[in-house]
């Protein structure tokens, strides 16, 4: 008798997006990281996610093309991902629309204060989203 395999359930979100403001100790500026991982783990390979990113006139555009296998002869397990760091920018309002593979967007607003408790805050995310919007200090 063959065993049924389980299946787990789906998850809500494919990926996470966590927005922070952070340090660069060796350029001495700070900068706003963008972090994509996968909410999938994979078994064999930390995968690196593939994205293209275009920023201008206070827009930021990511396209999520897929996966590439890492570097390197050692392979380790976890969660796909991808990191972009936003130097040189001005306190205010952007707009940032997120691709996947050009069938699923996602658009939102992006204010950056010079506030010390609340630096980084999100608004206009849309109810049904394939990925989850997060921010820290």
């Amino acid at each position: 008798m063959r065993t049924k395999k389980v299946k787990p359930p789906p998850k809500e979100f494919e990926y996470v997006l966590n927005i922070s403001m952070q340090y660069d100790d060796v350029k001495k500026k700070d900068y706003i990281s963008f972090n994509f991982n996968t909410t999938k783990e994979f078994l064999t390979f930390q995968y690196i996610l593939k994205i293209e990113s275009k920023f201008e006139n206070k827009e930021l555009y990511f396209n999520i093309l897929g996966f590439s296998a890492p570097l390197g002869e050692l392979s380790n397990y976890g969660h796909a991902g991808y990191e972009y760091r936003m130097y040189d920018f001005k306190f205010g309002e952007y707009h940032i629309v997120v691709d996947k593979r050009d069938s699923d967007s996602t658009k939102f607003r992006l204010i950056l204060q010079k506030s010390k408790s609340e630096p980084i805050k999100v608004s206009h995310v849309p109810k049904k989203t394939f990925i989850e919007i997060k921010t820290e200090e």
